[in-house]
């Protein structure tokens, strides 16, 4: 999301009208009645500088929006350059019109669809509202993939992607009727209070920042300690729960039986910075595959309860990375999520790891929201790790390691206000620094099954060849490099500063303002390559540049 020193003097100006504006009189208008549900959100559409009164001292209250003045909107309040062409795309958008300009800049961004006519003088519909609004956000694509969505609205029978994400996120919510049931009313013109709700909900999180970074620290991140002291919070990938000769669970802290999550040698050299640098951090906790079901069991909870609460106590507290959890161990992890909180001194945080539900249905996202300190959702690592011989020769070589539908999809789970985490604070959106490299041919077919994974490093360096090629596919939000090596071709799939804050805004609009990174070490931050300097990024949209 692109912020400005003008929405944040938009926003000075919203706490001073807060300080002056008597509670009577939203933004001042004498038309607005007191107590109404529409007065905090014109009060704010007015500072922030999106619909303006009637220069009477009225607001318009209950008067509907008519097309030409919602664009006018839209290019106000996504700050889009304004483009007027000498001749009009609409037959009936005549250039000496006011609305000419806006018209043509919406048309310009996507906002609305090139046609005969755009009926500027018409009022607009609620369903034209929440499309337009959905496409100004630069998600037409993904709202295609939700086209055959579920809906709790009986009257929306078409564009049910666009409908469904206005819903999911916040920007609608319907109209209750005396029967119980609910109706979105999609032909129904909108008054300009309701045009304003609609409006101030994206921008609220269309302006939204990082509130809290989190990331992990484990093989090699040491090179990284800078950025670590910069987070609010580090889970220190040092320990593992595996099993002994007997089948009793442990804690495994050492590289004994080749684990990777170990102690490592001058670990103190990153604590000591952190703790110089204020820094959380937490002791994280891995297991994962059939050693699942022996942790996790009834008679083996307490001891491995102690086991943590006992290494909890050199560590802000404990993040649990059990991964792979199928539905059979639901009920069992829960149990064991809420002995370890009762467990844990008062004091200690507890975090915790979680799949999407598409894949693993051991995660009870509100019980363990209820439970838990901070919910790290992981939406990612979703590429095809085994490809079939059938693909060679074959264009099949979209493999992108986190496509944002997917993405949406988790943070519509994670955010479920029946079965999802209810406080949204707790909720972290975890990415992953990965890539998933294919070998093609000359005309890019598939020429191998084989997947490789370049190094951070490695892709910077390849960006710099002469044959490289950096294309963005809109449909997953994600970036593929091409390049040749040694007379070889090679697509890569990988993340990179576009595709992190893509996910990033798409997090914002589900009201989740919290980002985890995998890992520190290998966090790109290469100002000289193609958008390949992803702490920066970040950075920026925490402190809302």
């Amino acid at each position: 999301m692109k912020r400005s020193v003008a929405a944040a003097f938009l926003t000075v100006c919203l706490l001073l009208s807060l300080l002056v504006v008597p509670a009577a009189a939203a933004g001042g208008y004498s038309d607005v009645p007191e107590g109404d549900w529409a007065a905090e959100v014109i009060e704010k559409a007015t500072a922030y500088g999106l619909i303006e009164g009637k220069g009477d001292g009225t607001f318009g209250y209950g008067e509907y929006m008519n097309r030409a003045s919602f664009v006018t909107v839209l290019c106000r309040m996504f700050g889009w350059e304004m483009v007027t062409p000498e001749k009009p795309s609409f037959s009936d958008c005549d250039p000496g019109k006011w609305y000419y300009s806006a018209v043509e800049t919406a048309l310009a961004n996507g906002a609305i669809d090139s046609g005969l006519y755009f009926r500027p003088d018409d009022d607009i519909s609620r369903q034209d509202m929440a499309i337009m609004l959905v496409r100004a956000l630069g998600y037409e694509n993904l709202a295609l993939t939700q086209a055959s969505a579920e809906l709790p609205f009986a009257d929306v029978t078409e564009n049910k992607g666009y409908i469904a994400l206005a819903y999911e996120f916040g920007i609608i919510n319907g109209v209750k009727q005396a029967d119980g049931s609910l109706l979105f009313l999609p032909s129904h013109s909108s008054t300009r209070q309701e045009a304003a709700a609609m409006l101030v909900r994206v921008y609220d999180k269309y302006h939204a920042d990082i509130d809290f970074l989190h990331g992990f620290y484990a093989m090699s991140s040491y090179s990284q300690i800078d950025m670590a002291k910069e987070m609010d919070g580090v889970s220190l990938g040092w320990a593992r729960m595996s099993l002994d000769e007997s089948g009793k669970p442990y804690l495994n802290q050492t590289s004994a039986g080749g684990n990777e999550w170990a102690v490592p040698q001058g670990s103190e050299l990153a604590t000591g910075a952190l703790s110089e640098a204020g820094v959380d951090y937490n002791l994280s906790v891995y297991a994962s595959g059939s050693d699942l079901t022996t942790i996790l069991s009834a008679d083996n909870r307490q001891s491995v309860v102690e086991q943590l609460v006992k290494a909890a106590g050199d560590y802000n507290g404990l993040t649990i990375d059990f991964e792979g959890l199928g539905t059979s161990l639901r009920t069992s992890f829960t149990q064991f999520m809420t002995a370890l909180r009762a467990a844990l001194p008062q004091g200690k945080a507890l975090w915790v790891c979680v799949q999407p539900d598409e894949w693993y249905g051991g995660y009870d996202y509100k019980a363990l929201g209820e439970t838990c300190d901070k919910v790290i959702l992981m939406a990612h690592d979703y590429q095809d790790t085994n490809l079939p011989q059938g693909w060679v020769g074959t264009s099949q070589t979209r493999n992108a390691p986190a496509p944002l539908n997917k993405v949406y999809e988790a943070l519509v789970s994670i955010t479920d206000p029946d079965t999802g985490v209810a406080d949204k604070s707790k909720i972290v959106l975890a990415v992953s620094i990965t890539s998933v490299g294919l070998k093609v041919d000359q005309n890019g077919l598939l020429a191998s099954t084989d997947i490789y994974t370049p190094a951070p490093e490695t892709l910077a360096a390849r960006m710099k060849q002469s044959d490289a090629v950096r294309t963005w596919d809109a449909a997953a939000a994600t970036p593929y490099l091409t390049y040749s090596v040694d007379g070889e071709y090679y697509k890569v799939w990988y993340e990179d500063a576009q595709s992190i804050m893509a996910k990033v805004n798409l997090a914002h609009m589900f009201g989740v303002d919290g980002l985890s990174i995998w890992r520190l070490g290998i966090i790109p931050n290469y100002a000289d390559a193609q958008s390949y300097d992803v702490w920066s990024a970040v950075q920026k949209q925490r402190t809302g540049e």
